[in-house]
């Protein structure tokens, strides 16, 4: 599974990742954005216009399916659970951010462990340094935005800080390199284990 957060800057670098991913990706992407819930079906929306795999807007219990894009409503939280469903949260902001995406990518990496790609990409503050940390230590692979190419380069430095990240990338490499990891464990994990 990838996870990609993003904050300030963020829904045109994740449309430029996302229109890079190939149409038989072997993984679910799960987007985590800091933006309002009024903006979240809309970007769905828009996602959709420039991506080769289907884009969605997170449902409650769902199953995450390989080759899906589901993006995380801008009024909830979103945790996979350990029967693989995704969980809607409408709670409180965490350490000041709703969607929080540590909370997704620790969930995630939670669940599929090595088999876990977390991507950070342009923002403001430093929601998911905290996630990329925890899921490093469960055997996954994380990547960064580099400074050039962020509008806001706080979310990728934070991460970068915890010492997590295995590369820091252009924005424009982002795909490719997410593409090539994905082939690489889909290789190495039995498919009834993903």
């Amino acid at each position: 599974m990838v996870v990609i957060a993003a904050s300030t800057g963020g829904p045109a670098a994740v449309m430029r990742v996302v229109s890079g991913l190939p149409k038989n990706l072997p993984a679910a992407v799960l987007l985590v954005v800091h933006m309002p819930a009024a903006f979240t079906q809309p970007f769905t929306t828009q996602l959709a216009e420039v991506s080769q795999l289907p884009v969605k807007e997170a449902e409650q219990n769902e199953t995450m399916q390989p080759g899906t894009i589901y993006l995380c409503p801008g009024s909830h939280h979103v945790r996979l659970s350990f029967t693989g469903r995704l969980n809607l949260d409408p709670g409180d902001r965490i350490d000041g951010y709703r969607p929080c995406a540590d909370v997704a990518v620790e969930s995630v990496a939670a669940h599929t462990r090595g088999a876990t790609v977390a991507v950070v990409l342009t923002g403001m503050g430093n929601d998911a340094a905290k996630g990329v940390k925890f899921a490093k230590a469960a055997g996954g692979y994380v990547i960064a935005q580099d400074e050039a190419t962020s509008m806001i380069f706080g979310m990728p430095a934070e991460a970068i800080k915890t010492g997590a990240v295995d590369e820091i990338l252009p924005l424009d490499e982002i795909s490719a390199a997410i593409e090539k990891r994905v082939v690489q464990i889909s290789r190495l994990v039995p498919a009834g284990a993903r």
